[in-house]
């Protein structure tokens, strides 16, 4: 569930002030007036090119022109957010915020950049000053609910949720909103009712479907997840998550062939998923394809040398093929990583049959 975002864009509305001047500075109050001028035009203008880097420089270069002006720091926030440089953006947010306290633009910025730091309280906090600036913002409301779901604060979000979802009963956020807390609560009967509900609101949501299948499976209801994760296909196709979902459905109704497929075309639009290509050589695996299983698992460790999974199973079709010295130097690897992991349960199996092969 991910936290309302802000239009940012907004942000970048900048106007210009009169009589803005930088002590110091050889300049006519007049010239300094067009130098800002220019620089908030010009910085405007690189954001709509897309260089932010540029435009962030020469509002910053405003701010030494006019130190008072929250919406060139609002401005700033937006861009530093837009190159990832969050904790750089809260703080511009939070000096805009400091020079106009009223202006629930900020408020959504310094929530944004807070939540993509992981800092949910926080961004909870943003959010509950937009309500009592404006108690009737049903953007703030949801946002505050995501920002409680994800520091498990349930009770509180799903009163919030309901609150939305009385005041606009075809709110399919919110009656999925809902459903993903009962989830998590346990109460899974009326989380599929709440994510039905979001689905007949959005049939066309690929998303709700996917959590709808989900809540399908945790229910034990097979068919019914599988369903759900095919309309979500259909909605959304690239979706390499749905494509594994599927194919672990299928893996499990033991159709090996058409959830070899559904992994494939995960892996195909998910190159780098390790996951994908684990199961491609796992299904291999069952279907008794030893060389495409050691070609499937060697593609793993490439995406991922630290895997020790693969290095026990590429050890195991290694020695289905007779190659035990290869099988041997797999098995070894697969026991050093396990045990630098700190699992020595699993690296127990791997000595085991470590200790076989060699004996034999």
């Amino acid at each position: 569930m991910g936290l309302v975002g802000v239009a940012m864009g907004g942000l970048l509305a900048v106007a210009f002030p009169v009589g803005a001047h930088s002590p110091g500075q050889a300049f006519s109050e007049q010239a300094q007036r067009d130098e800002l001028a220019d620089l908030l035009e010009s910085g405007a203008e690189l954001v709509e090119a897309g260089d932010l880097a540029e435009a962030l420089s020469r509002y910053q270069h405003a701010v030494s022109l006019d130190e008072d002006n929250a919406k060139i720091f609002s401005a700033i926030g937006y861009l530093q957010a837009r190159q990832g440089n969050f904790r750089e953006s809260i703080a511009a947010f939070q000096t805009a915020i400091g020079l106009e306290s009223d202006n629930l633009a900020f408020y959504f910025g310094l929530a944004y950049a807070q939540s993509s730091l992981g800092e949910y309280d926080a961004a909870g906090n943003a959010y509950r000053q937009i309500l009592q600036l404006q108690p009737d913002n049903q953007q703030a409301r949801l946002g505050l609910g995501a920002a409680l779901f994800q520091t498990a604060a349930f009770e509180e979000a799903l009163a919030i949720y309901r609150t939305v979802l009385q005041q606009d009963p075809n709110h399919p956020q919110a009656a999925e909103s809902i459903g993903l807390i009962l989830l998590q609560q346990g109460n899974t009967d009326a989380a599929i009712a709440a994510l039905e509900r979001a689905a007949a609101l959005a049939p066309q949501a690929s998303q709700i479907q996917m959590n709808l299948g989900l809540a399908h499976l945790k229910a034990g209801d097979m068919a019914s997840a599988l369903t759900s994760f095919n309309t979500a296909a259909a909605e959304d196709p690239r979706n390499a998550d749905i494509r594994m979902q599927i194919g672990y459905l299928l893996w499990q109704q033991g159709n090996l062939d058409a959830a070899l497929e559904s992994y494939q075309q995960a892996a195909r639009l998910q190159p780098d998923s390790v996951i994908a290509h684990d199961a491609i050589a796992d299904l291999y695996f069952e279907q008794q394809e030893v060389l495409m299983t050691i070609v499937a698992h060697r593609e793993v460790l490439e995406l991922d040398p630290d895997h020790a999974p693969g290095y026990y199973h590429l050890g195991v079709a290694l020695e289905a093929r007779g190659r035990r010295a290869e099988a041997i130097e797999a098995l070894q690897r697969a026991k050093t990583l396990l045990l630098e992991q700190e699992n020595s349960e699993d690296a127990q199996i791997v000595d085991q049959l470590l200790q076989k092969l060699q004996s034999s």
